[in-house]
């Protein structure tokens, strides 16, 4: 099932930083969500409809037990209702530093010779033009420009968009009241990062819970509400087939990644940088990961902070050398599939196979 979210009031995404009233003057908004936050969300929607089954929630008959996020995407439509579909920016794009077009080229993969590093890959991304280059925090992709990207069809693409863009900072200014006096308390002013979206929307693709085509839900902190519909037709990301040859490929994650070993997936040896994964025998390259995000929660029925975790975010990559095997392979095991150690029903760690520009 597939159903566009689209916000009626702001939004308040918490992120790992904690915060507690009276000691803490500030609390930072961030978006996208994470994965877990759509989680529950879709969850709750379906026991607002069946009231009768809440009893159920989080128990070996929990009728939501079987959702999987497959997808998560971002939707702009314009004043001619086109749709343009987005997905997070790959962290081997990058822009002209202090250029502010919208234009992104490629880092190729180049092998780090007669070089002493403490990099642990024998390879590094360069950037092939001249001038200085930087990432783009919090940047959008099409979809058809990332599946030219993953094609490796071109070499640089115009149609980025910042979630800044569509994503407006409106913070909330509030107080703490006494429930005895119902007065305000001393110390307790704060100050909370809400933001409004401006024309965009999240596309979500799930399978394993039934929902009406249409309805209202509660995203993120205090609830807010929102109203989700089904749209008249599947929305393709038309990605799902790219084509690509030869014996390397990339990973791209489109939704953050929790590993147990930090930023290494489990299944590869820290020293050799070789693992197998499902018939698969793979050596790493090299990756692009960008700065680690924390990730934590509420747990509701336990009335306590879930744990915190670490985990490598939405945009990473990691080029791979096959070793046994081949990129069909690659194709049927990683293509639009959730490779995170952990949640990955959630929709944590939902990955593409790409080509690779190589010098190498």
């Amino acid at each position: 099932m597939q159903i566009k979210i689209n916000p009626l009031d702001t939004l308040f995404f918490r992120d790992g930083k904690p915060f507690t009233m009276g000691e803490d003057s500030w609390t930072s908004g961030i978006f996208p969500p994470y994965p877990s936050v759509i989680y529950g969300a879709l969850r709750s929607a379906y026991f607002s409809n069946h009231v009768d089954e809440l009893k159920k929630a989080t128990k070996w008959n929990d009728p939501t037990k079987n959702l999987k996020i497959k997808g998560i995407h971002f939707l702009v439509e314009d004043a001619d209702d086109n749709v343009n579909i987005y997905s997070p920016l790959p962290n081997d794009c990058v822009q002209k530093k202090g250029d502010g077009d919208n234009v992104v080229s490629i880092l190729q993969i180049h092998e780090l010779a007669n070089v002493k590093s403490s990099c642990p890959t024998r390879y590094v991304l360069k950037s092939m033009i001249t001038e200085k280059v930087e990432s783009v925090g919090g940047g959008l992709i099409s979809i058809t420009s990332l599946k030219k990207y993953l094609e490796c069809t071109n070499d640089s693409f115009s149609s980025i968009l910042k979630v800044t863009d569509k994503v407006l900072a409106e913070p909330k200014i509030g107080i703490g009241i006494s429930n005895k006096t119902g007065t305000a308390k001393k110390g307790m002013f704060y100050r909370v990062g809400m933001n409004r979206l401006d024309g965009l929307s999240l596309l979500i693709d799930f399978e394993g819970l039934d929902l009406p085509k249409e309805g209202m839900m509660k995203l993120g902190g205090e609830g807010k509400a929102a109203c989700y519909k089904k749209p008249k037709k599947h929305i393709s990301p038309s990605i799902y087939d790219s084509k690509v040859d030869g014996t390397m490929f990339k990973l791209y994650l489109s939704t953050p990644t929790i590993f147990r070993k930090g930023w290494l997936p489990v299944w590869i040896d820290e020293k050799t940088l070789i693992g197998k994964y499902k018939g698969l025998k793979l050596k790493l390259l090299t990756a692009s990961i960008g700065k680690t995000i924390s990730i934590g929660g509420f747990d509701m029925k336990a009335r306590k902070p879930k744990p915190m975790r670490k985990a490598v975010p939405a945009g990473s990559l990691y080029y791979f050398k096959i070793v046994e095997g081949d990129l069909r392979k690659a194709f049927e095991v990683f293509n639009q599939t959730a490779i995170s150690d952990i949640d990955p029903m959630q929709g944590f760690g939902i990955a593409y196979v790409g080509g690779v520009h190589s010098n190498a």
